[in-house]
């Protein structure tokens, strides 16, 4: 396991010891937890950038709206038979 140690000022290490505290926490896994938070939510919004970039050159999607008419029209089809 890996030590990396960082500098704080007084008040910042008493906010952050108190409020690991308050959620029955060290504040090594803390801390640890809310690097890992950060670093998954930083990748989460690269993909959905990617997937919505991708998305708008893909000629094959359709909207909402489009797709509840189509199903719509799909359904009376049916149920009509």
């Amino acid at each position: 396991m890996a030590v990396i140690s960082f500098y704080l000022d007084g008040r910042d290490e008493k906010l952050i010891k108190n409020y690991a505290r308050s959620k029955n926490m060290s504040v090594s896994a803390f801390l640890r937890s809310i690097a890992v938070e950060s670093i998954e939510d930083d990748l989460d919004d690269q993909l959905y950038e990617k997937a919505v970039s991708e998305s708008k050159n893909n000629e094959h999607d359709i909207s909402l709206d489009q797709l509840h008419k189509e199903m719509e029209a799909y359904c009376c089809e049916h149920s009509k038979q």
